[in-house]
């Protein structure tokens, strides 16, 4: 296995490993999209919805499937810091690159124009993210808990109307405060538990088990 290897030829087969994933993104991206939208109109999908949804599900199945394994060798720790990693990932390094590859598409330096839809998909998207992290507080995730999101999930999904997905918005802002209020006694712990993590103390301090 790669972890067997000596440091520097684990680091080049490491090196290597993303320079090559990075160049099948790059030579498959362009083509993935424009099918994508061409197999949308052909049958009368909604080439946002596509956008939105298809093409995700198909570049983090992956993630999904390793988190899925985890959990079932009994390893939900390790999947939800997975999912969690990948989320800080989108929320930061993915989205800081759109306007850097709007503007190098361009040739210019303009924003990236957010308007509409799209405005109104980022204020759900946010608010959805904010109302996770109030869940997690507690560092416990239950199936009480999946199954309210899977639900709101899955009802804004099914009615596509703007007004209804910023109502959505609003609610999982109001669902986070009531959230934080509730376990507002967990935070304080929370946080000396991550700055002890940060010290190289964790250990010192005992977590909380899982659901």
């Amino acid at each position: 296995s790669i972890a067997a290897l000596k440091p520097r030829v684990k680091w080049a087969a490491v090196i290597g490993i993303f320079v090559f994933a990075a160049g099948v993104v790059f030579a498959a991206a362009e083509p993935f999209a424009n099918g994508l939208v061409e197999t949308g109109e052909s049958f009368g999908i909604d080439e946002f919805l596509l956008v939105q949804w298809v093409a995700p599900l198909a570049s983090e199945s992956p993630e999904f499937i390793l988190a899925a394994l985890l959990a079932l060798r009994g390893r939900a720790g390790a999947a939800m810091t997975l999912l969690i990693a990948s989320k800080v990932n989108q929320w930061t390094l993915l989205v800081g690159s759109l306007p850097i590859a709007f503007s190098i598409s361009g040739g210019t330096l303009d924003a990236l124009p957010v308007e509409g839809r799209q405005a109104h998909e980022v204020f759900l998207t946010a608010a959805q993210s904010l109302f996770a992290v109030a869940v997690l507080w507690n560092l416990r995730f239950g199936l009480r808990e999946a199954l309210l999101i899977f639900v709101l999930f899955s009802i804004q999904l099914a009615i596509p109307i703007d007004e209804v997905r910023v109502g959505f918005g609003f609610m999982y802002i109001v669902l986070a405060i009531g959230w934080t209020i509730r376990e507002r006694r967990d935070i304080l712990p929370l946080f000396r538990h991550a700055r002890a993590a940060a010290s190289g103390k964790a250990g010192a301090i005992g977590g909380q088990g899982e659901d």
